[in-house]
This record gives C-alpha cells, sequence and structure tokens, in this order.
C-alpha cells in the first residue's frame, strides 16, 4: 500500500511584536527577561504574557527568548499611566472650563484650623477626600509635600497654588479645586517672607486642564483687591461667589491697577464689622463692670477645731 505523504501544516501566525526603539543618548539598555519583567512590573508573567502577545509591550527577540529593554519599558510605562489620557476629547479646554465646575461649595474652608504648611495640605486633602475626590489621601499629600519642598507655591500678597504633577488614574476621581483661607496666616516660604492666608489645592489630573486653571487663578490673584476681600469674608457663598467673578474677568482680560503693599491688607465687609464692634463693645462693657465692682475681701478660713482622742 502506498504511503501517502505527510501533509505540511501551516506555521501558527507568530505573535505580534512592537519593535524595539533605538534607545537615546545615555538610556538604560538593561536586557530583562519574562520573569525579570514580571517582577518590575509587579505583575504576574500570564498578565505580561498577553501583553506581549497582543503586541502592547516592547519587546526583541522571538518568542523563546524574548527580552525586553528597560528603558522602552519605561516609556510604555511612561504613555499607559500618564500620557494617553491626554488624547482624549471629553477632556474640556482648561481655559474654557467653567470655575464653578472644579470649586463647588463644598470646596470652600472658611477658617483652616492648620498652623504649619504640612498640616494645611492635610486639611484641604481631606475636604477633598471627603467629598470623594480622592482615594488616596496619603498618597495625595505625599506629591504635595514633596513640590512644596522644591519651592514654595507661595505668592507675595499672601496666596498660595499647592499642586503635584504626578497623576494617578485610580487615586484622583475627578479633577478638583478646595480653597482654604487661614485668618492669622501661616509662614509658607512666600517671596516677602510674610504670611500666607489664602491657599488653593489644585487636584486637575490632567496636564490639559492644569497649566490653564493655575494660570487662570494666579492672573485673578493679582488684584490686591480681591485678595484683601477674601479675607475678610464672612461667607462661604460669597467667598465663592467673588472667586468666580474675578475669574470670569481675569478670562476676559479685565487687568487689575498696579497694586500697592497696603492693598493687600483686609477691609471688612459690614457683617464682619458689626461683629466686631459688637465684640470691642462687650470687652469695654465687662471691663467697666469689673472696675465699677467693690473689690472682693477674702474671708479668713476658720481653723478645726483639733480634738484630741479620748483615753
Amino acid at each position: 500500500m502506498t504511503k501517502k505523504p505527510p501533509v505540511a501544516r501551516e506555521a501558527a501566525p507568530s505573535p505580534k511584536l512592537i519593535p524595539s526603539q533605538p534607545s537615546a543618548n545615555g538610556a538604560d539598555e538593561t536586557l530583562l527577561t519574562l520573569p525579570e519583567l514580571a517582577a518590575y512590573l509587579h505583575l504576574d508573567e500570564k498578565t505580561v504574557y498577553k501583553l506581549v502577545t497582543t503586541g502592547k509591550l516592547p519587546s526583541v527577540g522571538g518568542e523563546r527568548s524574548w527580552q525586553f529593554r528597560k528603558h522602552d519599558v519605561d516609556l510604555w510605562l511612561e504613555r499607559e499611566l500618564l500620557g494617553d489620557e491626554e488624547s482624549f476629547t471629553e477632556i474640556p479646554d482648561g481655559m474654557k472650563l467653567p470655575l464653578e465646575d472644579l470649586l463647588p461649595d463644598t470646596a470652600i474652608i472658611i477658617d483652616l484650623k492648620a498652623k504649619n504648611p504640612v498640616s494645611v495640605i492635610e486639611e484641604l486633602a481631606a475636604r477633598a477626600y471627603g467629598n470623594g475626590w480622592l482615594t488616596d489621601k496619603p498618597w495625595f499629600v505625599g506629591h504635595v509635600v514633596e513640590r512644596e519642598s522644591l519651592s514654595s507655591t507661595a505668592m507675595e500678597g499672601g496666596v498660595a497654588f499647592l499642586h503635584t504633577r504626578a497623576k494617578d488614574k485610580g487615586k484622583i476621581v475627578r479633577p478638583f479645586l478646595v480653597c482654604g483661607r487661614s485668618w492669622e496666616g501661616i509662614q509658607f516660604g512666600a517671596p516677602d517672607g510674610r504670611n500666607t492666608f489664602l491657599f488653593f489645592l489644585m487636584g486637575l489630573k490632567y496636564d490639559k486642564l492644569h497649566l490653564p486653571i493655575l494660570g487662570r487663578l494666579a492672573r485673578a490673584m493679582r488684584n490686591p483687591q480681591t485678595i484683601a476681600k477674601l479675607r475678610a469674608m464672612s461667607s462661604p457663598d460669597k467667598l465663592r461667589a467673588l472667586l468666580l467673578r474675578e475669574d470670569e474677568q481675569a478670562r476676559n482680560g479685565v487687568v487689575p491697577p498696579p497694586s500697592q503693599p497696603s492693598d493687600f491688607a483686609p477691609r471688612l465687609d459690614r457683617t464682619m464689622r458689626l461683629r466686631a464692634i459688637r465684640r470691642i463693645g462687650a470687652v469695654h462693657k465687662a471691663e467697666a463692670i469689673a472696675a465699677a465692682a467693690p473689690p472682693k475681701v477674702k474671708k479668713p478660713r476658720a481653723k478645726k477645731k483639733v480634738v484630741a482622742p479620748k483615753p
């Protein structure tokens, strides 16, 4: 019986690989194996294998000798964790986004209890966490403190813009601003050496929002009269309304007049003036009553009789 020649089987298609790009000068040329890459990414080998075979991870070599340049892996991580959201069309333009979308009523702290820079950051971040805008408060606080350790974000006039460029998709739920005011002020490293009274904590998540919103706030806070009013207002609703109005004027190109150092002093609104007058009047009345009252004479204490023990 004549034997049929063996039928040649079609070779299975090789996995789609992304060729590794030449690294820049001075880049890390370290090559990692699949198990080493899994440990480096803190993923299991099956997940890494799937990423490679689907063409999502850059690699060199064939299936039996896969290797991965650490520099290429780092670039891939940067694209995945930081850069990809910047291409989303649904992210609004930072120059056109209304400030009220980032600064709701619950984002205003009218009287900060903090007494030092780190506690200011923690108190503002706690408000964001309480509103559900952060899922990891220690992570966010740590990055903001790290940013402040490089150089203070406080400006002349008593304003600071606290922010970090670190991003994590799961830890900042939505872009937000938190505004806090300190009555007494806190030494925060301002260029003029004076206290800082107004603090803006920025968790904007996207670069497309970060720089435009920061620029808008900085322009709005150039007006010393605005800073003085914000420092004096007694209501969080009034403070927020003034911020929104000043931001709108800044977007429309309204330029404030040149400022003098005395312009940054707070001017009390009508409510605050009435409260101050009542408080001063109550103090004076108490002092007058105390001065008119006759001095109290302390009665000498009666000595206790000592009873001798019976025999």
